[in-house]
């Protein structure tokens, strides 16, 4: 890459991932959904990423220009990074007060697994959970090193993204990398522990097969979901909406019906994840790469 190429990246990041997304430490949350939302509407922000998901969507049947999904994803984007500075500048609870939770009336605060899904907005999610009396913990990525492709400001994002997830659970989480037993002891200390449900399969991994909602196979780890029916404890899945009206988003905190049977399990966050999709395709975080999900990895052992 060349000096300019470099440049012209770390610029284009700066503004993206720091300068934009950071106002919302100090202004209000709703100056800001105003601004974003204008923002994402002109193009400025965001291009690389906007034009690496026109193939994922060509790839899975929707229209590669879009004028009204390009606006949706990048203000989706906008607000997911907004997220880290309003933690920043507001503390945990400033980010909790921009997304309320609706939970099952008939269920406490209690530990358990809670699956997510990769379509953005978990900070909040995390936060507002918290806010209402769980203890919340997020299994994470460790980040060793910069990625490759990565420039020094998105590093740098990176890992203060790492760091403010701790401050919004208020505990270290649990960095991938031989972390069942954390997870369990998180578990059965009362904690709720935020774990992905759709994490595309690697070699070397235990695979389930799943579909989209256009019908189409593709494949998640199955570690999450195993290990869910070795735990003692609810388990729960948190969704995330955005009314594209009003541009209001909330989460909602669910109890998943009981099962001992891993394929009744993954069938029930395979409904919820097509539901997810349907909905508001333009949040999702793979559009980049879906075809991740496709293939089968070398090494993998299907456990359904």
């Amino acid at each position: 890459m060349t000096p300019w190429l470099i440049l012209k990246r770390e610029l284009r990041d700066l503004l993206s991932l720091w300068l934009v997304p950071g106002l919302a430490a100090f202004l209000p949350w709703r100056w800001c959904v105003h601004l974003y939302w204008w923002l994402a509407g002109t193009g400025l922000l965001l291009r690389e990423e906007v034009s690496g998901s026109r193939g994922g969507r060509r790839m899975l049947g929707l229209p590669p220009d879009d004028p009204a999904f390009d606006r949706r994803f990048r203000f989706g984007f906008l607000l997911e990074h907004a997220d880290l500075f309003r933690a920043l500048g507001r503390g945990w609870r400033g980010l909790a007060a921009t997304m309320p939770v609706v939970r099952d009336a008939a269920s406490p605060p209690a530990g358990g697994l809670c699956f997510f899904y990769s379509f953005n907005q978990g900070l909040p999610a995390m936060a507002a959970l918290r806010a209402a009396g769980y203890k919340v913990w997020m299994v994470y990525r460790s980040l060793p090193g910069r990625p490759p492709g990565a420039g020094w400001l998105r590093y740098a994002y990176m890992r203060l993204r790492v760091r403010m997830v701790t401050v919004v659970s208020g505990n270290p989480g649990i960095a991938t990398g031989g972390a069942r037993e954390r997870i369990a002891t998180a578990v059965a200390a009362g904690g709720l522990v935020f774990l992905a449900a759709d994490s595309p399969p690697r070699p070397g991994t235990g695979v389930v097969p799943m579909r989209f909602p256009d019908g189409r196979q593709g494949w998640w780890r199955s570690g999450g979901p195993r290990l869910a029916l070795e735990l003692t404890g609810e388990r729960y899945s948190v969704r995330v909406r955005i009314d594209w009206k009003a541009r209001e988003r909330s989460a909602q905190l669910r109890l998943l019906p009981p099962t001992e049977d891993l394929r009744e399990l993954v069938t029930q966050l395979n409904l919820e994840f097509c539901e997810n999709f349907a909905e508001q395709p333009e949040l999702w975080f793979h559009w980049p790469g879906p075809q991740g999900f496709f293939q089968f990895p070398e090494g993998a052992r299907p456990d359904l």
